[in-house]
């Protein structure tokens, strides 16, 4: 590799994964980006149109890994919905090339950390895992716009979330005894993320503030739901969605008895010159076919007798269908539940909408915080059916689209709703039929489309709207380079990578400029810190750095992989590469993540 030559970066995706991570990179300085991928010629001008380099060619064959540049390449990101194509290229990469970093997307969540901890300077990463911890905070806390474990490995779910100083309560304090009362780090005043501690916050400030997930939710503002509340929000259903709910044909049925029971009674009444009551009870008697003869209708009278025989024969025919329609009530209700269909009559839970990849991420960080929690999936693999059974949750086989559906999810009393089936549409649906239930319930959506999230967000204001593929691109873009990447968030109006490493002995040199320290993993637990004069070489930090910075000229690719390699300790114990003797446990972690 020439020096006039930049480095290459090779990726190997065709999704839009791999569109958005190579915009991504496109964005820094000192790299070439390449994608490899087969023929299409619409996702080579997509490529392209962002400033990446597009090649034809199998990903999996050796060929098309040297046609790309993965001799002179520092980096290879193998991003395509296959594990078994990623991981065949990564190798054959490594094979050309033995100082190729390698960046992994697997979806097998148990050979993950496998192959992660056996193979020297590579990060393998579920783009399922990495997006459940986003929406699994916006269902608990919607006030938080961005969710990730701290540390990676097994740490707590922590979130960054916006709060006002009003709705925080801490208007007029300083940021310290904010802080204290609040337990979590402010880390940004107004447009300000550098501050004093002892400044006092105005009133009418914007905060962004990250600790873990439960002092998030212990301190969000927001009213209880109690069964008053459901009762009244059922009661503000539009008439017109409660009148679709009525079966038409049993309202007809309804109506049609009603009347002829008010006909048959008014004309009795004067029949027989009695009162309403005895009118009523000979109509229902006569209608019914019980005919107990102590009441009779004048035989000299062909009215009487005519409208008798009348409401005889409609008796019957009422009596008929009613019979047939409460024998179908019961068949059906017995085939829901044996479909695993039933009436929800918990208050305060979480609805979620699918569990696929995603859906099954987000219901294991769900279930350790105690909210009631109900899953709706179309087709529940038997791995699902007997998760619910251990570990008490309500299981759903059904289509959350369908309003019979969403109508046993008792949606009134939920806490929150997440949808995260497959298709952004049917998300949309469940989404748009959950609002008509409960307006108030906040929704947290899955669109796979990052424009089209967006403008779902924007125009049916549904705020907590992601992207997975949005999320994860920084991740991947920025494992490219630092093994410790977690990712970007906008704070204050300007952009922030998110970062975790184990702090060196050297950190003044090794610290990218503009980064500076949130968060320390000390004692099993979250600790915020202002610095990184707060953290002792050796402990596990969290930090933000400005992403401008690292789009500055002089600030490249090549000069954060100098780092690396000339300073072993900047990475993660968990890169180093584990002895092929050595027995890794199947479940010391769950996901990468």
């Amino acid at each position: 590799m020439t020096d006039a030559a930049p480095p290459t970066v090779l990726i190997v995706g065709g999704d839009a994964l791999a569109l958005n991570t190579a915009r991504e990179l496109c964005e820094l300085q000192g790299h070439r980006v390449t994608v490899l991928w087969s023929d299409d010629h619409e996702f080579a001008r997509q490529v392209e149109s962002v400033g990446a380099r597009f090649v034809a060619g199998l990903p999996g064959r050796l060929g098309s890994l040297e046609r790309a540049g993965v001799v002179n390449a520092v980096t290879i990101l193998a991003l395509s919905a296959d594990d078994q194509l990623n991981l065949r290229a990564a190798l054959r990469a490594r094979d050309v090339n033995s100082e190729i970093r390698i960046v992994l997307r697997q979806f097998n969540r148990t050979l993950a950390p496998k192959i992660e901890q056996n193979l020297h300077d590579c990060s393998v990463v579920s783009l399922a895992w990495l997006s459940a911890s986003t929406y699994a905070v916006s269902a608990l806390d919607p006030s938080c716009f961005r969710g990730l474990h701290f540390p990676e490995r097994d740490g707590k779910l922590t979130g960054f979330a916006a709060r006002s100083a009003e709705e925080a309560g801490v208007a007029g304090e300083t940021v310290a005894d904010a802080e204290a009362s609040l337990g979590l780090r402010v880390v940004a005043l107004g447009d300000r993320t550098d501050f004093d501690l002892d400044e006092k916050i105005p009133d009418g400030a914007r905060l962004v503030v990250h600790g873990t997930i439960e002092r998030l939710a212990a301190s969000t503002p927001r009213r209880p739901t109690t069964a008053t509340d459901g009762l009244k929000r059922a009661r503000m259903l539009p008439w017109r969605a409660r009148l679709r709910r009525v079966d038409p044909f049993m309202a007809i049925f309804a109506l049609s008895a009603l009347a002829l029971f008010a006909i048959g009674t008014w004309h009795f009444r004067y029949a027989f010159a009695t009162n309403w009551l005895t009118a009523a009870y000979f109509v229902l008697a006569t209608m019914t076919t019980t005919g107990y003869g102590d009441l009779t209708p004048d035989r000299n009278n062909i009215g009487d007798i005519g409208i008798a025989m009348m409401l005889m024969l409609a008796g019957v025919v009422l009596t008929g269908i009613f019979i047939g329609f409460a024998a179908s009530l019961l068949t059906q209700a017995r085939y829901v539940r044996m479909q695993g269909l039933r009436r929800i009559r918990r208050r305060g839970h979480i609805v979620v909408c699918g569990a696929g990849s995603i859906g099954s991420g987000v219901i294991d960080l769900l279930l350790p915080f105690g909210r009631p929690l109900v899953v709706v999936e179309r087709a529940p693999d038997p791995a699902m059916i007997e998760r619910a059974r251990d570990q008490g949750f309500d299981l759903l086989t059904g289509d959350a689209s369908r309003d019979d559906t969403l109508d046993l999810c008792n949606l009134p009393a939920a806490h929150s709703l997440v949808a995260l089936t497959n298709v952004d549409t049917l998300n949309l649906e469940i989404a748009l039929g959950g609002r008509v239930r409960n307006p108030d319930m906040p929704i947290v959506l899955r669109i796979a489309d990052a424009s089209f999230a967006a403008s779902i967000a924007r125009h049916f204001q549904f705020e907590t709207t992601y992207s997975a593929e949005a999320l994860a691109a920084p991740i991947f873009a920025g494992l490219s380079r630092l093994p410790g990447a977690r990712g970007r968030i906008e704070i204050a109006g300007e952009e922030f990578g998110i970062g975790e490493m184990v702090l060196p002995e050297n950190y003044r040199d090794l610290v990218p400029d503009g980064a500076f320290a949130i968060g320390v993993w000390r004692g099993r637990d979250l600790v915020r810190v202002h610095g990184f004069d707060d953290v002792s070489p050796g402990e596990t930090v969290l930090l933000l750095g400005r992403r401008a910075a690292v789009r500055e000229e002089g600030v490249t690719f090549a000069a954060v992989a100098d780092r690396l390699q000339n300073e072993a300790a900047i990475r993660d114990p968990r890169d180093e590469p584990v002895e092929s003797g050595e027995l890794i446990k199947s479940g010391e972690r769950a996901e990468p993540g």
